[in-house]
């Protein structure tokens, strides 16, 4: 599968549809792989160009060793300037963004970092904003789904992890859709993607010790950090899908935060839905990004 480099990781991805057309481009989430769209992808209109990148840590994406100690981890600063910096490989400019989890927090840090280059947002199960408006019980329930972000903060689930990575992820699947089947086949590649990549471990680490505030993050991206960390505005039009069956994520995080977005917002709750939504509805996520497509030509 293809590769772009950039200044310090090589990146892989998918790409789908007409080299010459609008592009959109999906990002996965953990634990997931670009397949999470496989899906999606063919309920889109015809004349797009898809592009579904690996995050760093997953596949064959990864920061080159000399650049670790300024640019590794995987904080969202880090995420997003992977896929901006991508964009600019490819030679995309003005692009429709979608993310899932990790994906979402992505596109919604690349769509602050960039807006002149995102044209709209999709985004699905993880909110955006720092959850002010979660009231006492609310704040209880999300740290209860949100136990493993506190577990790899300490150094015995941070090892515990790295033994067993594959448990870990089967019991992710299982918990956060609790509907939905995955075959056998699918979730061995999911795991093949993950568990076999190097880097894998200290990404998922440094991901939620860094969103936490229990690890620091690498100079390389200080700047856009701090930009991230107050939380501005998103600038460009939106849409939020939630499962209201997801085991993750809580409803209540996305309830209330439409003042977080400056354009047209839309959320929509998905009954019998979980978590992992592109993989569950993939009908619902096709509509709404083809809410922001370009209509076919008149001549």
């Amino acid at each position: 599968m293809p590769l772009i480099q950039t200044p310090v990781a090589d990146l892989e991805y998918l790409e789908d549809g007409d080299p010459a057309g609008s592009p959109v481009v999906l990002v996965h989430g953990f634990p997931d792989i670009p397949a999470t769209w496989e899906q999606v992808v063919p309920r889109l209109p015809p004349g797009l160009r898809i592009v579904r990148p690996y995050l760093r840590g997953y596949g064959g994406s990864r920061v080159r060793p000399e650049a670790w100690d300024e640019a590794g981890g995987a904080q969202v600063a880090a995420l997003a300037t992977d896929l901006l910096e991508l964009l600019d490989g490819l030679g995309l400019d003005r692009v429709v963004l979608a993310g899932h989890d990790w994906g979402a927090r992505t596109v919604h840090a690349a769509a602050v970092l960039a807006p002149e280059r995102v044209t709209a947002l999709v985004t699905m199960a993880t909110a955006y904003g720092p959850l002010h408006h979660l009231n006492a019980a609310e704040r209880f329930t999300e740290a209860e789904r949100a136990w493993y972000r506190y577990w790899l903060c300490t150094d015995a689930g941070a090892e515990r992890f790295a033994m067993h990575p594959a448990a870990f992820i089967r019991r992710c699947w299982a918990d956060w859709s609790p509907s939905l089947v995955l075959p056998e086949t699918d979730l061995r590649a999911v795991l093949r993607a993950t568990t076999e990549n190097a880097q894998f471990i200290e990404a998922v680490v440094h991901y939620y010790r860094h969103g936490t505030g229990a690890a620091p993050g690498r100079p390389r991206y200080a700047a856009a950090q701090a930009r991230l960390d107050q939380w501005p505005r998103i600038e460009v039009p939106a849409t939020f899908l939630y499962g209201l069956d997801d085991g993750c994520e809580i409803a209540a995080a996305s309830r209330g935060n439409a003042d977080m977005f400056a354009a047209a917002y839309d959320r929509v709750e998905l009954p019998g839905t979980g978590h992992f939504i592109p993989r569950e509805r993939p009908d619902a996520v096709a509509d709404a990004i083809s809410r922001y497509l370009p209509g076919p030509s008149v001549d």
